[in-house]
């Protein structure tokens, strides 16, 4: 269900109560972009049914899905449709057109070209844990999570309902904690149920930093050590969790390439109904992400 994760803190004041939320979010339903429109977005029923509910609770754990839908008009195609109208105007009027008239024929042929554009569209769980006040967006994007934010404040009221949120912060950094587990020789600096994975970026300061990229490559050998020592640092590290979680964290504490054990989602028996395979697989997942965020 979750493949990357920006993570949230939600602020003490939030009363945390489901309905009110789940009708908030009614304000902002998605829609598909309109023949003349670039970009829709929205929030989406998390089960799939038209017309569905746009908040889900299961096991205690809130979901929501939300959609971006962009249209993209090759830059050439307007290009070429200006030239065209350009050459028409200098053509028949004797006269090359200024700035200005450049700039709106711009905009002309990109709503002219608009309608005959493919919409991608792209959608993004969102898990809230009111007991932990936590608010997680699958996205590896910081742009995204901040469309997205910004629809939840917009629609749920913000401060004034006392929804605040902030960028989940650690007393250490992610990048100094990277560098220890890194540094550390005898392997006794990483946390209880944790290891290191194959791989990692390691980047240096200045304008034009050097960065070394371990793929596939055991890492905790003098090499990497030396790097360290050299004044390059961690900006991504793969690491493990138990043997049921395996995940890239980064040095902005965001948490990438998610997967889960082999056989995991597996271990119960398999839901008759997609209401049930939806409650299952949300319960699931959620459940081990609350069981490896704390001590991470």
């Amino acid at each position: 269900m979750f493949k990357n994760l920006i993570l949230y803190t939600i602020a003490p004041q939030w009363q945390g109560q489901f309905e009110p939320l789940a009708q908030a979010l009614e304000a902002e339903p998605f829609a598909q972009c309109s023949p003349s429109q670039q970009k829709s977005a929205g929030w989406l029923p998390p089960r799939g049914h038209a017309h569905g509910a746009l908040l889900e609770a299961v096991d205690g754990h809130w979901i929501a899905r939300f959609a971006v839908e962009t249209k993209s008009v090759p830059a050439d195609a307007v290009r070429r449709k200006v030239q065209e109208e350009a050459e028409r105007i200098e053509r028949e009027q004797g006269r090359r057109p200024g700035k200005k008239e450049l700039r709106d024929m711009k905009d002309d042929a990109l709503q002219a070209l608009l309608p005959q554009a493919f919409a991608r569209r792209a959608s993004h769980w969102v898990w809230i844990d009111p007991q932990a006040r936590l608010l997680a967006i699958d996205t590896g994007s910081q742009a995204r999570a901040d469309d997205i934010t910004t629809s939840l404040l917009r629609v749920a009221g913000g401060q004034a309902n006392g929804l605040a949120l902030a960028l989940l912060h650690t007393a250490t950094s992610a990048q100094t904690a990277m560098t220890a587990w890194l540094g550390d020789e005898s392997g006794q600096a990483l946390p209880e149920g944790f290891s290191i994975e194959r791989e990692c970026e390691l980047k240096a300061s200045g304008e034009e930093p050097a960065i070394v990229r371990f793929t596939r490559h055991p890492l905790q050998i003098p090499e990497v050590r030396q790097h360290l020592r050299e004044g390059k640092l961690p900006t991504r590290l793969a690491l493990d969790w138990q043997g049921r979680l395996g995940f890239v964290l980064t040095q902005a504490l965001q948490i990438k390439k998610l997967r889960y054990a082999d056989g995991l989602f597996e271990q119960n028996p398999r839901p008759e109904n997609r209401d049930e395979q939806f409650d299952a697989d949300a319960a699931l997942a959620t459940g081990e992400l609350s069981r490896l965020l704390p001590p991470l």
